[in-house]
């Protein structure tokens, strides 16, 4: 099956980039594509961020973003994960090939209403509430561009972790982990992880894909970011929190430059997602934003999981925030 993928012209409403990313994502779901499962290499990843897409300055990109340029490096077939816009390129001396097609981008922001009658600080002192906005931003792969400087793009590989070093994450987050049965699950009255044997496992890539799906689970538990309340008794919010998990198990596997193979009953869930996200033109940028927002959590409290030698991009001063985050809202982020 050939894995295309159909970059549109930006634009400005935040309907218009809630209708693209809809239509992208419905569109390769209904191929039967998870475009989350990028298969990168790790030798090809960047020792900050291991298999998340970059932006010029080596941040990563988040939440739904991660998704839509993991599809558009898949279909295209680039083996850089550098993403610069056209004024970007053009600042470091770079030129976009002539007939070279952009990936649009997701950006939320935040902004004060222009009201002369609303100054910038309230009559209580307080700032005057503003609001999000959300806009479509095109990229283009740094493979794209010539005359760009040599450090743009240059990814090395990261260190080997050892054997128990997803063990010794997992033990400073607290998280408690049952080992036996058949199944892999979260049972958030006990709020415990059940895992089957290691042994079980088709390999260790899969056992710790499968435990950091699980770990985006125990997230939602009330006493954290509190996202499970209608998991057993609505469908919907299930195949919602399984996108969620699904995504943010992902994510961290990216982050060591593990190959994001997941249990394979999740493929189950593809029909499910599609029509989901036909349903609710925001249901998938709100798991991306709620599987972000589970990842920062989770960094913030372990630390990067490749290390601590590597960058988390999130303070412990966030810690509060990202506890009572909505997925309804977006992350502040750089394009």
């Amino acid at each position: 099956m050939t894995r295309s993928f159909k970059p549109h012209s930006p634009r400005r409403s935040a309907q218009d980039a809630l209708a693209h990313v809809t239509a992208e994502i419905v569109r390769l779901l209904d191929e039967g594509v998870m475009p989350w499962r990028a298969p990168w290499d790790a030798k090809l990843a960047m020792a900050a961020t291991p298999g998340l897409p970059l932006r010029h300055t080596g941040e990563p990109y988040r939440g739904a973003n991660v998704v839509l340029l993991w599809a558009a490096q898949m279909a295209r077939g680039y083996s850089k994960r550098t993403w610069l816009t056209y004024r970007q390129a053009a600042q470091l001396g770079g030129q976009v090939r002539k007939g070279e097609k952009a990936c649009p981008v997701i950006y939320y922001g935040q902004a004060i209403a222009k009201n002369e009658k609303r100054p910038a600080m309230g009559d209580d002192g307080e700032p005057a509430r503003g609001y999000r906005f959300v806009k479509l931003f095109l990229v283009f792969n740094c493979e794209q561009i010539d005359d760009l400087p040599p450090h743009i793009g240059v990814e090395i590989t990261p260190e080997p972790q050892a054997p128990d070093a997803l063990d010794a994450w997992i033990g400073r987050l607290g998280a408690k982990i049952i080992v036996g049965g058949a199944s892999a699950h979260y049972a958030p009255v006990t709020d415990t992880i059940h895992m089957p044997p290691r042994v079980s496992f088709l390999s260790d890539e899969h056992e710790r894909a499968t435990k950091y799906h699980e770990l985006a689970h125990w997230t939602g538990h009330t006493s954290r970011l509190d996202r499970l309340g209608d998991y057993f008794t609505d469908r919907k919010a299930k195949f919602h929190e399984e996108l969620v998990a699904e995504l943010a198990s992902a994510t961290l596997g990216a982050m060591i430059g593990l190959a994001p193979s997941h249990l394979e009953d999740h493929a189950a869930y593809i029909s499910d997602w599609a029509k989901l996200v036909r349903e609710s033109p925001r249901a998938f940028l709100s798991a991306g934003a709620k599987a972000q927002a589970a990842v920062d959590w989770l960094i913030a409290h372990a630390g990067h999981p490749a290390g601590p030698s590597l960058t988390a991009h999130t303070s412990e001063a966030e810690v509060e925030a990202l506890t009572s985050y909505q997925a309804s809202g977006g992350v502040h982020a750089s394009v």
